[in-house]
């Protein structure tokens, strides 16, 4: 198996993952989330990258079509979904009557 991401364009025409609520099985609690600290166990998978210390994921669960539209926009306009994500957060804030915050 390849460790490459597919094609956007493969996410067209694709079923969507199924909701959290339907992918455990009845009666089974859901793992907890582990802590973001780096001060887990020793393995790799407690190292935070350097490009994301000090700061905080933010998720949401979108239809493939917004996913797709943001995927496409940000690359076309030379920038990560990140970058596009947080420039369309500062300016809700504005709108909101907020200052804007950066990445």
């Amino acid at each position: 198996m390849s460790s490459r991401k597919g094609s956007l364009l493969a996410l067209r025409g694709r079923d969507p993952a199924p909701s959290p609520a339907t992918a455990e099985p009845e009666g089974r609690a859901a793992a907890p989330i582990a802590s973001s600290t780096g001060t887990g166990s020793g393995s790799s998978s407690s190292t935070v990258a350097p490009s994301r210390q000090g700061k905080k994921a933010m998720t949401g669960y979108f239809s493939p079509e917004m996913s797709f539209a943001m995927h496409m926009t940000a690359r076309k306009n030379g920038m990560s979904l990140q970058d596009a994500m947080a420039e369309a957060f500062n300016d809700w804030l504005r709108k909101m009557g907020e200052s804007p915050v950066g990445k």
